[in-house]
């Protein structure tokens, strides 16, 4: 089985799903992640500095966005595009904006953002093509921030776990931590971040895992993966069914632009004193990087060795291709994902349908293989204390609980979260709700607006008139934002079991029971082989 990771270190969720496959005695490949782009700080200059801050959306619809190096508070918001609400509030984002009297920036500013705290920079190399990748961070230069982000989860966990028992074992955790970081970075003083997640790794996995990286797995060199060998034969087919799995899946993935011939592969070279990489393209019956062209091989074979000797130092494929990729042929192994991750696989399960349906399918494709660890619901067996970030707070009507009551309710809360967005959808439905959830404000609106009618048959001054509707705009403006307050908290609660399997769950665990509590949930760990496309 083989595993792919970016942020491979203590703080997510990589260890467990590794240690609870290891346990079971499953053979893994991890490949820690170097030639996945490192970061996209929106709008930053080359040679801005790096920062760590939270992941959120733009308003014009990027993100900034970082796979190097990141935390998730304990249960916190998760990113969310507020242009994800039109079916629920009924309008467009920008009537939106305008009816609470905002900018759309604004309603960015305020809903956007997640409880992630990332590293972020500068994604362009001297142009907007080439992307400084995960491989081309140094130790040194992320150094401090993983120092940061040592300081900011551990402030975190102190806030959401309250006991002094449990902050205890934290300060131990982290102390032991902090000394294994520093020692790594001393190793690692001329090494690169991989390299350093490497041994990170090697440490709290022992020799059960095999590691190795990304960029040795899409080596370029021999003949090539036949999915990229399918796309070079048959483009106009191939890039077809992907963006159609795109488009019926409603990914947030970009579809391919088939004008340009883009193939969904990256090349990873050195450009400029940086690892980058940059988009690959069939231009003429040839494969184009950069500037460069590459012919193809006899029957159309991908110009692996060409490639390699021109300096290209892997062909890693984008997403959905690349889960194809590494599960089919004859070098295909299962993927081990966890439960609620890569939130893009729909499409991929479309894509390989539609390949397979198409008799295009390279090979036998090997199963994804789910990893659930169902952390909130083991948390029934815990009175320790929690501190619930705001919006769960709100929904549980306490700010401290213990870990059992939240263990009961979470699944419930979420699914009556969700079934209130999917009633938002209907006009008439959203119409009785603003009316019954916001009662006070919605009473205050129609006496207005019965003593405006009234008003009205008396020939009163305009003015009059105007003051009364003009009061009750103002009270539709407060009805409106705190529907949309009301959204953005269903929204996180009906998505709260992301954390089942996802987040800092290493040290989350050691806080809350200490480490048996933590061998258990790696002992109860569930695995199940994920049927076609099911979502994910």
């Amino acid at each position: 089985m083989i595993s792919i990771d970016q942020n491979c270190h203590s703080l997510w969720d990589t260890v467990p799903k590794l240690q609870a496959l290891a346990g079971r005695g499953v053979e893994v490949v991890h490949y820690i992640e170097d030639v996945d782009v490192a970061f996209t700080a929106l709008g930053a200059a080359p040679g801005a500095p790096l920062t760590l801050d939270r992941e959120r959306y733009h308003h014009s619809g990027g993100a900034w966005w970082g796979a190097a190096l990141f935390y998730y508070e304990f249960l916190g918001r998760l990113a969310v595009d507020p242009r994800r609400w039109e079916p629920m509030t009924g309008m467009k984002t920008a009537a939106l904006a305008r009816r609470l009297g905002r900018s759309v920036e604004d309603l960015y500013a305020e809903f956007s953002p997640s409880d992630a705290w990332q590293l972020e920079g500068p994604s362009y190399v001297g142009d907007a093509e080439h992307h400084r990748v995960i491989g081309d961070l140094t130790a040194p230069e992320a150094a401090p921030f993983i120092r940061e982000l040592l300081d900011k989860a551990q402030a975190d966990m102190r806030r959401a776990f309250p006991e002094p028992a449990s902050r205890a074992r934290l300060d131990e955790w982290f102390a032991a931590e902090r000394a294994r970081v520093e020692a790594l970075l001393a190793a690692h003083s001329a090494g690169r971040l991989p390299d350093l997640y490497h041994d990170w790794m090697a440490h709290h996995l022992g020799p059960g895992v095999r590691l190795d990286t990304a960029g040795r797995l899409f080596a370029c060199g021999g003949g090539g993966p036949d999915l990229l060998r399918l796309f070079l034969t048959d483009y106009d087919l191939a890039a077809g069914l992907y963006n159609e799995a795109v488009r019926e899946t409603e990914s947030e993935l970009r579809p391919l632009s088939t004008a340009k011939g883009e193939l969904p592969y990256f090349a990873v070279v050195d450009y400029q004193g940086h690892r980058a990489r940059t988009g690959v393209y069939l231009d003429d019956g040839q494969v184009r990087v950069a500037d460069r062209t590459f012919p193809l091989g006899p029957d159309r074979r991908p110009p692996m060795d060409a490639l390699a000797a021109a300096g290209v130092r892997a062909l890693p494929p984008k997403a959905v291709a690349l889960v194809v990729q590494v599960r089919s042929g004859d070098t295909g192994r299962p993927l081990a994902l966890p439960h609620r991750g890569s939130l893009y696989v729909p499409t991929v399960h479309c894509f390989a349908a539609k390949l397979d349906a198409a008799g295009l399918l390279p090979g036998a494709l090997h199963p994804i293989v789910r990893v659930r660890c169902r952390l909130l619901d083991r948390m029934r067996s815990l009175d320790t204390r929690i501190r619930l970030p705001r919006h769960l707070a709100e929904a549980m009507g306490a700010d401290e609980v213990p870990a059992r009551r939240l263990g009961e309710a979470w699944a419930d809360l979420a699914a009556e979260a969700a079934q209130r967005l999917d009633g938002l959808r209907d006009p008439g439905t959203r119409e009785r709700w603003l009316r019954n959830a916001f009662a006070d404000l919605s009473a205050e609106i129609d006496a207005l607006d019965r003593q405006r009618r009234q008003l009205a048959r008396t020939q009163p001054p305009p003015e009059q008139i105007r003051g009364l509707s003009r009061q009750v705009k103002l009270l539709e403006v407060q009805r409106l934002d705190r529907a949309v307050r009301h959204i953005h908290r269903d929204w996180q609660i009906a998505r709260l079991d992301y954390y089942d399997s996802r987040g800092a769950l290493l040290p989350w665990s050691l806080a809350l029971g200490g480490p048996d509590f933590y061998n258990d949930l790696l002992r109860q760990t569930e695995t199940h082989e994920e049927p076609p496309r099911q979502d994910s």
